[in-house]
């Protein structure tokens, strides 16, 4: 079972919420008419959507939707992914990889606190030869820079 089937799709329910029985059941038909008709119903259709829209609005100023926690980057770039153009995806894309490596980075700054509280002492090397090497030399570079950015 696909992903679609599990998760009720948000933009149906929106979709949903503004419209009647009535006016999905003439989106159905629409195909089926001449075409000079198809294009009068359509716009009814979107106008009887308006004013149904306006009209529900108007009594339910609270909000439409009950207001949900900020998703994770991942999970919100996925759901609007199959709406944008080819530009955008890799826009999006971008955005999460960015994201990405800024909770890499983190966690690395975590860990090397970490470290520092298990070790205030630090590390001390009898020979030059036996030092350990810097720990961003390590790092990708993108990390890097992202640390560069941030002053650490």
């Amino acid at each position: 079972m696909d992903d679609t089937c599990e998760k009720p799709d948000k933009k149906n329910a929106f979709d949903a919420l503004f419209s009647t029985n009535h006016l999905q059941m003439y989106k159905i038909l629409l195909p089926y008419l001449p075409p000079k008709l198809q294009i009068q119903l359509a716009v009814y259709i979107k106008y009887e959507e308006l004013t149904y829209t306006v009209s529900f609005l108007s009594k339910h100023q609270s909000g439409i939707f009950t207001e949900k926690q900020t998703p994770d980057i991942d999970s919100l770039c996925n759901e609007l992914s199959p709406y944008c153009s080819f530009v955008e995806k890799n826009r999006l894309a971008r955005i999460k990889e960015l994201i990405n490596n800024i909770n890499n980075a983190k966690e690395m700054m975590e860990m090397l606190n970490m470290m520092k509280e298990m070790f205030p002492e630090g590390m001390s090397f009898s020979n030059e030869s036996d030092a350990c090497p810097d720990i961003k030399n390590l790092m990708p570079d993108n990390i890097k820079e992202i640390l560069n950015m941030l002053g650490k």
